[in-house]
Order: structure tokens, then sequence, then C-alpha cells
């Protein structure tokens, strides 16, 4: 299939005519993240009508009192944990206020109402007085946790545009010196959770626990978040991780090491797309092009939600579509 059909292809698997994003290989459930994913999605197929059915069906089944979106629900909308994950609800937020089609009014008033709740919910300042994105409003006390992929610095600097509100530039450049931090200027990989301790991230095991750290389908995302930034220092970074990543038997893992030894080296789509990203911002494109065709391989071999999302998004992030600079 060719590339530029990757976003028809994920919107026609995997959402329903009245706005469900179910994820097939796990048990057609829902979460915030895939409705979210599912109205970029839409916006980069051209498709107007299934950004407002998703959305629609999102603030119906899973707005909570605060402003912010439930994370998961059953096929049918019963909520299943009322916890919002900041990721999805800054990417919504995201999707509505970039919105230009029929409606758009109304998306974009819902936009910016979504964007100020998880300034409000989902935000700490830092010891050097740096706003700093947290997992979720469950996620904001001392010491906050941390997911790195939900750190977006392309995606926060428009949102500084389209909202006019600067705490979102300012939450652009504290993510990349945090993700900077972490990972020892890009000599290590990012990890999947992490604790704010003062102004620096440290690596923990799941959902800011204890455990071991790792590289894994959360933290794959930072490569493709970061290879898409405007940030001149974002772009060096996910360069750098490809010195790490370019081992084949690392590509395509599942999880590694932050040091990049591998942990699971069962194959995943994602895994591929981030290490392609690398390899662009690296400048190595005979290699970005080899693992793209890797990574369609691999969901044409095992699809799923995930990794179907991302083969759209990814798309779309490379070449400017998603945040303006690929």
């Amino acid at each position: 299939m060719s590339p530029m059909n990757h976003p028809e292809a994920f919107l026609s698997t995997y959402v329903t005519s009245d706005g469900r994003v179910l994820r097939h290989d796990q048990g057609d459930d829902i979460v915030s993240e895939g409705q979210a994913y599912g109205m970029l999605i839409a916006e980069l197929a051209g498709r107007d009508d299934v950004v407002r059915s998703i959305w629609s069906w999102t603030h119906a089944h899973l707005a909570t009192p605060d402003g912010l979106l439930s994370y998961h629900a059953d096929s049918q909308g019963k909520v299943l944990d009322a916890q919002p994950a900041s990721d999805a609800d800054v990417l919504a937020s995201y999707a509505l206020l970039r919105y230009d089609g029929p409606g758009a009014a109304s998306l974009h008033r819902d936009g910016r109402t979504l964007a100020a709740a998880v300034l409000e919910h989902e935000t700490v300042t830092d010891s050097s007085g740096r706003p700093v994105l947290t997992a979720g409003p469950w996620a904001t006390s001392d010491p906050a946790v941390v997911d790195p992929s939900y750190l977006m610095p392309g995606v926060f600097e428009e949102l500084a545009r389209l909202t006019g509100d600067d705490r979102w530039r300012a939450m652009a450049a504290s993510s990349v010196d945090l993700v900077d931090q972490v990972t020892q200027h890009g000599h290590q990989l990012p990890p999947d959770w992490a604790r704010l301790q003062g102004d620096r991230l440290v690596p923990t095991g799941t959902g800011g626990g204890s455990g071991t750290p790792q590289y894994g389908p959360d933290a794959q995302r930072v490569p493709l978040w970061f290879a898409a930034a405007c940030d001149a220092r974002a772009r060096s970074l996910a360069a750098a991780w490809w010195t790490v990543l370019q081992q084949q038997t690392r590509s395509s893992a599942t999880a590694l090491s932050l040091g990049g030894d591998v942990i699971d080296g069962s194959g995943s789509t994602v895994a591929l797309l981030a290490a392609q990203a690398s390899a662009r911002a690296a400048g190595d494109d005979a290699g970005a092009t080899a693992l793209q065709r890797g990574a369609v391989q691999t969901d044409e071999g095992n699809p799923t939600y995930y990794g179907g999302a991302w083969l759209a998004l990814a798309d779309g992030l490379h070449d400017g579509r998603v945040t303006g600079c690929g």
C-alpha cells in the first residue's frame, strides 16, 4: 500500500460511522489517545466529516467535569477509567484548533477550552519556574510523573500560536531541555516514564513507579515528535539516537534498555517508524527508506491499531502536515 493511503486505511479499518476509534487488536475498546489520533488522521485524509463525528462522539461520551477526556471506555462508550491522559487531551485540542472545515468556529471554541484545561490540570512548574506537562491530573503531585513521549515540542509551538498563550511555547522549550538532560544529550534513549525531580527527569518503571526503565512503545514516539519539531535542538536529539538505533536488532525491537540492549526483540511497527524518523534526522535516507518498508511489512503481518495510527501520523509528521516542520 502506498504511504499516501495510510490515513484512509486507518479510518476505514478502525473508525466507525458514529466516530468511535476501536482498537480491534485489544478487544474493540476505546482510548482517548485513539480518538485524538483519529481526528488528526482524518485531517490528513481531508475528511472533515470524520473529524466532526469523532469529536462529537468523544465529547458526548468521554468529557469530564474539569474539561478533559476520560482515558478508557468500552466499545459502546461506557467509561472504564475516567482518569485523563494528557497526550490525548493535548492532541485532541490541537486537532480541534487546526481544523479548517465546516463548523470550525464551534470546534475551535472546544479546542481552546480543552487546551486551557490541560494547562490548569495537567501541568506543573519545575524548580526553574518552567511549565512541564505531566502524564495527567493524577501525576501532578510531588514528584510529578512525566511520560516523555507526551512532550511534543512542535505541537506545543503550534498550540501557542493557535491559542495565543505563551505558556505552550515555554513548555516546548522545557520539553526539549528535559529530554536532552534525561538522554544525556542524545547518548541514551528516552525512557517510557520518568519522575520530575527539581528541574530534571529521572527515568523510572511504568507509571513513574519502581522497575527497570526502558525505551518501549511509549518512548518510541519521542524520536517521531522530535524529528518533526521546528526546534533545531529537538531535531539534533532525534539524529543522535540513530547512533543507538541503527543496528537491525535494535531498530525493530519492541523494547530496549536506555543504552540500547534488547529487552524484547519482537518486531514493532512503531519501533521501526521511530528508527526511521531518527535515520532521516541524521541524513540516512537509504536507511530511512528501508525502515519505512519494514514498518509497512510488519503492520501487514500483524495489524494493530497503534501501528496503523502511527503509519498514518508518521507520513504527516515527515512532510510537515502535522506540525508544519517536517
